[in-house]
């Protein structure tokens, strides 16, 4: 590693590549790292930090401050290795790397860990679990479960440890991972100290010991002779936990973890004293009364060393974002004169093409302007042909009922029999009569919208009053066709509208409401405001209509006309009129139908909310 990485080194420099010098560089400081050489590992991540094309290249950025913070975690620089390894998650996260996202995490949660803050160090390695699980690597959540199986027994949910120990060693067993492996079985063998089982404590720290024997983790080797010598200890053989205990002593020195020296200490009083070694257990009380006083004092400064170190990685990361905004406004301002710049250019461009151009555009304005001419003329024509047919429609509407009056009469006045006839034949009459006077009305109110200047006298109208006369006129026609009428008009509902057209309007809709409604079917007239509006709904249960249907209804180029349930005749007239009438009394119709399921016109106009 260390030939090749000088290597690459060398080469990256001769050919002017940036990043195949600044992973030279990591990949040095790693390898220092590993091999014990901690100092020099931190000196390579120092230098390459000072590089300036650094940020660049966000993978090896992050990869240079994790192996910084890890030479300070070895160091037991915990507020320089916090430092590291929260600019590392910062990246990760702008530039959403899923590894670093879980590796940083995960190595946080093992800084509180360490810390004895044990609610820090949960929320970090949950958050990292999470990532564990996206990167589908099994070797990462085995790494993520030794160090919550840790947490779990220094927190004495020894029943959980044991479930993520196991599945730890699983996962191990299929992806070997050495240095991990050692700390899991010393892991287990905590597990098992706690349970005061020391022979499979024993067992399990003196198999971590051996494989430790291949790495250069000082701090760990210490824990696990700590551990070993806690093992015998429990197994009352004072001999070998004093030899184990203080060959833990200089490795807890040349790795400076006071904690882990603190509870030699404790345990060598321990040894002494039942050893009845009375001068050399207070020697060793006291060694651990002053180390747990100095650790006390220390852990608070690191607290606020910590803090600090937060509070300024904050505050850079504020600086940073004011920077960029200030870049940003910059850059904006650069663009709005260069658009200003082309604007003008544009301008300048656009009076010359104007000036050529201006015949072919006038001779496009007359083709156009001829083009629309022909287009209404069509649509004239159009209207001209449809009005042509609307008319011999109702002429033919009007004349049958008028020839039918003149036949009966003609039988009353001449036939003996006539006035037999008459009686038979004048109740359908007078319905025919009646619907030849409401066609008329439509046809002169349609007429007047069709004039230029009608006038309209715009006042407030009491809907439910309104209503309840026109359902009165048509009181017959509701009770002949046996129809419920569902009245949930409120009574102090007003709108502002021409009185004649409002009844003009209602009056066709509810006459088309009779019209398609079944024997025994409904109809429901409800209000309700809307805003400042008053919208009217009038509901049927009738035999409705199909999409193309509704867009033919208020057609001006086609004529649309159905017969009613009991074949009553229309004109197709009626709801044109309806809908110029609503417009002109600032309203708007709406039309919701299916077929067979009924039809329900929903009319808006000014409500007066007085």
């Amino acid at each position: 590693m260390l030939i090749n990485s000088e290597r690459a080194l060398e080469l990256s420099k001769k050919n002017g590549y940036v990043q195949g010098e600044l992973e030279a560089l990591a990949n040095l400081a790693t390898l220092h790292l590993y091999t014990g050489q901690t100092e020099k590992s931190i000196d390579f991540s120092l230098e390459t930090i000072k590089n300036p094309d650094l940020k660049k290249y966000p993978k090896t950025e992050m990869k240079i401050y994790n192996i910084l913070g890890q030479g300070y975690y070895f160091k037991n620089d915990y507020p320089s290795t916090y430092t590291q390894f929260l600019h590392t998650l910062a990246i990760a996260e702008k530039t959403n790397d899923q590894f670093h996202l879980f590796r940083m995490n995960m190595n946080l949660g093992t800084i509180f860990s360490r810390l004895d803050d044990n609610e820090e160090a949960l929320k970090y390695y949950a958050v990292a679990f999470n990532y564990a699980k996206h990167l589908k690597d099994p070797t990462k959540e085995a790494m993520l479960l030794s160090n919550m199986a840790f947490l779990n027994i220094e927190l004495g949910n020894l029943e959980q440890a044991k479930i993520e120990l196991d599945e730890t060693f699983a996962l191990f067993e299929k992806n070997k991972q050495m240095t991990w492996l050692a700390w899991t079985y010393s892991t287990l063998g905590l597990y098992y100290l706690k349970l005061n089982d020391f022979n499979n404590a024993l067992v399990n720290y003196q198999i971590s010991l051996d494989m430790h024997d291949g790495f250069n983790d000082v701090k760990a080797k210490a824990e696990v002779k700590y551990g070993l010598g806690k093992s015998y200890l429990g197994l009352n053989n004072l001999v070998k936990a004093k030899a184990s205990i203080n060959e833990s002593i200089p490795l807890f020195v040349s790795s400076d973890y006071e904690k882990g020296l603190e509870g030699a200490y404790r345990t060598l009083y321990e040894i002494n004293k039942n050893q009845g070694n009375t001068a050399e257990s207070l020697k060793y009380l006291e060694l651990t009364e002053k180390l747990s006083n100095d650790i006390f004092k220390k852990n608070n400064r690191r607290n606020l060393t910590m803090l600090n170190a937060k509070l300024n990685l904050e505050k850079e990361t504020e600086n940073l974002k004011v920077q960029n905004e200030l870049a940003l406004n910059q850059q904006r301002k650069y663009v709005k004169w260069s658009l200003a710049g082309l604007f003008a250019l544009m301008v300048i461009v656009f009076i010359i093409l104007k000036a050529n151009q201006r015949e072919k555009i006038l001779n496009k304005k007359l083709a156009k302007q001829a083009e629309v001419l022909n287009e209404n003329q069509k649509a004239l024509t159009q209207i001209n042909a449809n009005q042509d047919h609307l008319f011999s429609i109702v002429g033919h509407d009007l004349r049958g009922p008028i020839n039918s009056l003149n036949e009966i009469l003609t039988l009353y006045l001449e036939d003996p029999e006539g006035k037999t006839y008459f009686d038979k034949f004048a109740p359908q009459l007078k319905e025919d009569l009646e619907q030849v006077q409401f066609t008329m009305d439509n046809l002169l109110h349609w007429g007047k919208t069709q004039m230029q200047g009608s006038t309209l006298n715009i006042r407030s109208i009491s809907v439910k009053y309104e209503l309840d006369i026109i359902l009165q006129l048509y009181r017959n026609e509701i009770n002949k066709k046996s129809i419920i009428i569902n009245n949930q008009i409120a009574a102090n509902h007003n709108v502002f509208a021409d009185q004649q057209q409002f009844n003009i309007i209602f009056r066709n809709l509810i006459n088309n409401a009779i019209k398609f409604t079944p024997n025994n079917g409904m109809i429901t007239i409800s209000t309700e405001i809307k805003d400042k509006n008053l919208v009217i709904q009038v509901t049927d249960t009738g035999v409705g209509m199909t999409e193309t249907d509704i867009q033919k209804l208020f057609s001006n180029t086609e004529n649309f006309s159905k017969y009613g349930t009991n074949l009553e005749k229309g004109t197709g007239l009626g709801l044109r009129l309806v809908k110029a009438m609503v417009i002109k009394n600032n309203g708007e119709i709406m039309v919701k139908s299916q077929p067979n399921q009924g039809s329900q016109f929903i009319i808006e106009l000014p409500a007066d909310m007085a």
